[in-house]
């Protein structure tokens, strides 16, 4: 396929990719074509950006916030765009984010692309159908992901190597137009054929005139960046590091200058002031960077030419460490790629403010890019923590009007007293039309709520209280109730059978699931972990914002929402309890390494240590019940772990205390199906139960598996392997990690061994 305009250079990435643990804004694409795309922040995403000014709009004239909320979702649809309605994550990512004027979430667009000339499929797009309905003239590139080229270096055949900016002054130059350098292409080497004519093809312009075009060879990208571990990105400035180079090895620096001022011009500074760089590589390439030369044509600096000018390799580029100067280039502006917004960068565990420094990696490198992205299950917020329906909206209100500057001088209780009688109070829910079955429970639980009012920022581990709302929601509810029309929420709870009665105190079919994902930030280097230690809740880095707007001016967040069904489980607190206590000696012993010295603070992996050292063996218990079962359901209704993800609600924090999990379809799943529901019957779940069991006592590895002491990352599994208790990376929500078979089976101190007394 020739791509040959502009408007034919994209990328088609996965709208689900677009916010998972490996890709989002600030992340490296590497194109089908060979390129680096480095996906610009959420701000430069003409579809966030249009929404979010028309929410600026509609806040200038309306101060009450649902009220805002809904008009956002009819700016939204009216655009559209998906609206994501989950009131209870937005609540969570405001304070969470300290995103406070947050008002909503929007789906992204999935934007397909025709493969033979990789342009998206525009004109039977449902977006589109719905834009020429409402007569709005709008693009399909309205509605994609920005991006910008990363690394900014480029070689043609000849191995002339320059920034982007230069070989797009050398296409100008010669009056072509910006429109087809596309990919990036160099004007000074023109396409011939075998017998040497020049390779021209034709298309019509912009007015449907024909013309004819010619080609020219594309560029090379270099694959070579420096990363910093507070999140900042730059190129190699590689007329510097020329110059770097050749005085070290002509021994004018010392051995412990490892090209810390490399980007400073007075201390190092560029080869020559109009450098003219050569990039050769040998041909066999087997020494690895030691067989790629770097030489400036102008000032003769790696030529080999005299002593004074050696020939210069990138052999120890690794050990290359200059001071961040805070590069954000994913925050460059459509209309000005030349400029890269910048920041202070400091070493964020020093006290003195001491400069942080940049490490070599390659593009493709895992360490180059971590996403910390946050999942919430819809669960309409009185059903969270079981508050009659209406009471979220009326308090609202009634904070709303305690806010108004004629209250300022009043408590709280005054204000109540006062202002609010229950006849007021009536008259209140018919005005707002806020559907109530019983006005006087209502009315006392918003009078109790609003004089006490507990909110999610008085919480210290907002994490774990999310997570134990959805907890409570499937605990005190049998069932959602006929009266609620709650699209994408929908539970059942079985008739347990006896013996399972024993472990489980509840088990319920999710028939139907709402699942949406965002992407908080991310980091470089190392991923950011998040740390409880006695409740207190501890970070191990800052993570970049994926927007570059103030937080006070961002309205809108892009998300990906997906439906599914899943299979609840909550086992017996009691159980477990007396579990733990009858084999308390045992366990002791087998857990001793991770369960009695606390984890080192600065150590790796620390985030899952902790939780495993929080939990106790509870966590190695459920953890691994739901890897067994999500393997057996490969068996039973033909889902590959690949499509099934696993939700733990565990804690033994006394004031939210969880003992569960959620296992459900994953997105890009036939997740709507009923297949994983069906297998809830009582009479399938204890045989799927029972089975997953029987198939985890036989593992290919065994017996050392069976009687291994530290297995996987860390050491943090025990007897468990990908024979027997791994699955799918992406099923998993602790990095298969705290996993042991034996809790569950062994003999001796099994949590289910009274389910097979002959084994």
């Amino acid at each position: 396929m020739n791509i040959l305009t502009e408007n034919q250079y994209n990328q088609s990435v996965g709208k689900y990719k677009l916010l998972s643990s490996a890709s989002g804004v600030g992340s490296i694409i590497a194109t089908k074509m060979g390129f680096y795309i480095l996906i610009s922040d959420i701000n430069k995403w003409k579809f966030i950006n249009e929404l979010n000014s028309r929410i600026n709009q509609i806040r200038t004239h309306e101060s009450n916030e649902k009220n805002i909320y809904n008009q956002s979702k009819g700016e939204a649809e009216y655009v559209g765009l998906g609206f994501v309605n989950d009131i209870r994550f937005v609540k969570f990512l405001k304070e969470e984010k300290n995103l406070s004027n947050l008002v909503c979430l929007v789906n992204i667009p999935q934007m397909s692309l025709n493969e033979n000339i990789n342009t998206p499929k525009w004109k039977d797009h449902p977006i589109n159908k719905i834009l020429k309905n409402k007569s709005l003239d709008k693009k399909a590139s309205d509605y994609m992901v920005q991006g910008t080229h990363f690394p900014k270096w480029f070689k043609n055949d000849q191995g002339e190597l320059k920034d982007i900016e230069k070989w797009k002054q050398l296409w100008s130059s010669k009056s072509l137009k910006y429109w087809f350098f596309a990919p990036p292409r160099d004007a000074g080497t023109p396409m011939k054929n075998s017998k040497g004519e020049l390779i021209t093809v034709k298309r019509k312009d912009e007015n449907g005139v024909t013309e004819s075009i010619q080609i020219y060879k594309e560029l090379t990208q270099t694959n070579l960046i420096l990363i910093c571990p507070n999140g900042h990105l730059s190129d190699v400035p590689w007329p510097n590091y020329l110059k770097w180079k050749t005085d070290k090895q002509l021994r004018r620096r010392p051995e412990t200058d490892h090209g810390e001022l490399l980007f400073s011009k007075d201390q190092v500074g560029p080869c020559c002031n109009s450098p003219k760089l050569k990039w050769t590589e040998s041909k066999t390439k087997s020494e690895g960077f030691a067989s790629i030369f770097i030489e400036c044509s102008n000032c003769g600096l790696g030529t080999g030419a005299d002593k004074e000018k050696p020939k210069i390799n990138l052999e120890g580029i690794n050990s290359l460490q200059p001071y961040c100067i805070g590069q954000k280039p994913w925050e460059i502006g459509i209309n000005n790629g030349s400029t890269i917004p910048t920041e202070p960068c400091f070493a964020e565990d020093n006290s003195t403010r001491k400069r942080e420094k940049m490490r070599v990696a390659l593009v493709t490198a895992n360490n180059v890019y971590y996403a910390t992205g946050f999942s919430s299950i819809f669960i309409p917020l009185d059903l969270s923590d079981s508050k009659a329906p209406g009471f979220h909206d009326v308090i609202d209100l009634i904070q709303d009007l305690y806010n108004h500057p004629f209250n300022k001088s009043r408590t709280k209780v005054q204000f109540w007293n006062q202002q609010v009688s229950l006849d007021g109070f009536k008259a209140l829910i018919n005005d707002s039309a806020i559907e109530c079955d019983n006005i006087e429970r209502l009315y006392e639980e918003v009078r109790v709520g609003f004089l006490k009012e507990e909110t999610i920022s008085t919480i210290i581990d907002r994490h774990e209280h999310y997570r134990w709302q959805e907890y409570q929601c499937f605990i005190s509810h049998t069932s959602v109730p006929d009266t609620r029309k709650i699209e994408g929420l929908k539970f059942n709870e079985i008739d347990l059978p006896k013996d399972l009665s024993f472990y489980f105190t509840k088990i319920q079919q999710v028939e139907q699931l709402k699942v949406t994902n965002v992407q908080l930030d991310f980091s470089r280097v190392s991923p950011k972990e998040r740390i409880v230690v006695n409740g207190e809740v501890k970070e191990s880095k800052r993570g970049k914002n994926i927007f570059s707007c103030d937080s006070n001016e961002l309205f809108v967040l892009p998300a990906n929402e997906t439906l599914g069904e899943g299979l609840f489980f909550q086992f017996s607190d009691n159980q477990i309890e007396k579990w733990i206590l009858d084999n308390k000696e045992i366990l002791s012993n087998r857990f001793t390494r991770l369960l009695v010295n606390e984890p080192d603070l600065s150590g790796q992996g620390v985030s899952t240590k902790r939780k495993i050292f929080n939990n106790g063996v509870k966590h190695f218990l459920i953890h691994t019940f739901s890897h067994i079962l999500m393997r057996e359901l490969e068996f039973s209704c033909g889902y590959p772990t690949a499509s099934l993800k696993e939700r733990l609600y565990i804690s033994s924090n006394p004031e939210k205390l969880m003992s569960g999990v959620l296992i459900y379809t994953a997105e890009g799943s036939e997740g709507s199906m009923g297949g994983l529901v069906s297998q809830g019957e009582p009479d399938r779940i204890r045989e799927i139960i029972l089975k997953g069991l029987e198939r985890s006592y036989v593992c290919s590895s065994d017996p050392l598996c069976w009687e291994s002491e530290g297995q996987g990352i860390f050491d943090l599994n025990l007897s468990a392997c990908f024979s027997c208790s791994l699955v799918s990376e992406t099923a998993c929500e602790e990095m298969n990690l705290g996993l042991d078979r034996r809790v569950l089976i062994d003999q001796d101190f099994g949590f289910f061994k009274q389910m097979f007394p002959s084994l």
